[in-house]
């Protein structure tokens, strides 16, 4: 039944008729276009570690200020396996862009977050994410359980650099990502973006961890390409190594 749900989410998007439209007047940086036809992204990622090697495909869609998604993720090792849907929204109010999201999955999972943003060109960024705790493939490879707190900086048609921590306050409280995010435009509405990222703090059996990791990610107009190394994944002993490609539509 919830499998349903997950594959109606984006159905409903593909029909055009988003129902909770943002009816206020966008600021330059929100300018969507109203009536703009829905964009897709369809992206399949492979992960690797020392003991589990999994796969997971996520279809995106993206309409004005609003996007939903569906996915399927496996474990082909331990045959774990969960479908997800989300749905997530932008809006600004005053001089702020506020990011909501509400995520269900099989399992029994159910979390959410919001994350607020000052306008460019520089920025700072503030957010908290929630789960109710139930078995959850984390994706985001961040804690869930979290405050993020950033800064940056962004040049109009140029490129931007964000620094940003994600702090567990629920779970293991001392487990944190710090990420150096650099965005580069190119040519032909290319794109390419590098993650650099230090985690550090305790892991469950009590041991403290300190790691540094890094994604590349290259964007060309309908298609993208993302390789990540990602040691003591998620707060374990494993070092994953990630591949993700991907199509817009």
């Amino acid at each position: 039944m919830l499998k349903k749900l997950l594959i109606y989410i984006v159905f409903f998007l593909m029909q055009g008729s988003l129902a909770f439209a943002d009816t206020t007047n966008p600021s330059p940086e929100l300018s969507f276009e109203k009536g703009k036809p829905i964009e897709y992204k369809l992206s399949l990622g492979d992960y690797s570690t020392q003991s589990v090697h999994s796969n997971d495909i996520n279809l995106r869609a993206e309409r004005d200020n609003q996007r939903a998604w569906v996915g399927y993720y496996k474990e082909s090792s331990t045959g774990f396996d969960q479908w997800r849907g989300g749905y997530e929204r932008t809006d600004q109010l005053f001089m702020v862009n506020l990011d909501t999201s509400l995520q269900v999955a099989t399992h029994g999972f159910l979390g959410g977050s919001i994350t607020a943003t000052t306008t460019d060109p520089f920025f700072g960024m503030i957010g908290y994410g929630v789960t109710n705790l139930k078995p959850y493939a984390n994706l985001n490879f961040d804690p869930n359980d979290a405050i993020t707190l950033g800064v940056g900086y962004k040049k109009e048609n140029g490129p931007s650099v964000t620094l940003f921590v994600v702090r567990d306050v629920r779970v293991v409280p001392g487990q944190q990502n710090t990420h150096l995010l650099m965005q580069f435009p190119l040519q032909n509405k290319q794109r390419f973006s590098l993650d650099v990222f230090n985690k550090s703090g305790p892991t469950d059996p009590g041991q403290s961890i300190n790691s540094v990791g890094a994604s590349i990610t290259y964007d060309w107009p309908s298609y993208f390409l993302r390789i990540a190394y990602d040691p003591k994944v998620n707060f374990t002993q494993d070092d994953m190594t990630r591949i993700t490609i991907g199509i817009r539509f």
